[in-house]
């Protein structure tokens, strides 16, 4: 019986032992750093103009920004950021921080991060060598986008009349907004976000093709339908076929 009374009266003056401690962690000051143009290596090599950014507790009145233990900016309202340029400072390896002050005279030190400043041609170089290859892989996609429908079209005909709802495959069908035909997007092109970077298989042109709803499909497969019958590419019944037609409903009517 003493030993159940103990075990919980200890837990709970470990908790609030601990409460201190938990508070001053929560309230830390957190420091990251933000590229707002040029180059970073994702392996700490940056050059351009960076943006230091510090957050803590809710009472924080102001933050001292540092640079190899040297202060080189203050901001005393909400958010604390400060913007520098890396062709301000030597190159090398650098060590960024931050103090952030409260309004009750509390003092924290933030997390250091290091980073090495390079040169604008080091730093257009290392970008160069990720960009080319990416260059390389869209004007790739783009070719084969291009050239794939006409290669792997060969010998095959169509056999979905015009108009008539289709399957459009896996990644969708879209609505081609230089001619407004629906085609099937394809498997190779670009995913922007917004959309695939795609070829239109009708007329030819590149445009962003974000998929389409069945809805928007089927009114583009109507609108398809009466501009080929409008152009004369769809055949209307004949003469002979109307005629024929009035002749077999006829036979119903009374005389």
């Amino acid at each position: 019986m003493k030993n159940k009374i103990i075990l919980p009266l200890s837990l709970t003056i470990l908790w609030f032992a601990t409460l201190p401690a938990l508070a001053h962690a929560q309230a830390a000051l957190s420091l990251r750093l933000s590229k707002d143009f040029g180059y970073s290596s994702g392996t700490g090599k940056i050059q351009g103009t960076f943006t230091m950014k510090a957050s803590g507790p809710d009472n924080m009145s102001r933050v001292v920004f540092n640079m190899d233990g040297k202060q080189i900016g203050e901001v005393s309202q909400s958010p604390f950021n400060l913007q520098f340029s890396t062709d301000s400072y030597a190159l090398g390896i650098h060590t960024l921080s931050a103090t952030g002050y409260t309004t009750s005279g509390a003092e924290y030190q933030s997390n250091e991060i290091k980073a090495e400043f390079v040169t604008a041609s080091q730093g257009w170089q290392a970008a160069l060598k990720i960009a080319i290859p990416i260059i390389v892989l869209a004007f790739g996609a783009m070719l084969v986008s291009a050239l794939g429908p006409a290669l792997m079209g060969r010998g095959k005909k169509n056999s979905v009349p015009l108009g008539a709802p289709r399957n459009y495959g896996a990644f969708g069908g879209t609505v081609c907004p230089k001619c407004g035909r629906p085609y099937s997007r394809h498997m190779w092109g670009m995913n922007l976000g917004i959309g695939k970077l795609d070829h239109c298989p009708h007329c030819g042109k590149w445009s962003i093709a974000r998929r389409a709803t069945a809805q928007e499909l089927r009114l583009a497969e109507e609108a398809e339908l009466q501009m080929a019958q409008n152009e004369g590419q769809v055949p209307t019944q004949s003469e002979d076929e109307k005629l024929r037609k009035e002749l077999e409903n006829s036979r119903y009517h009374d005389i």
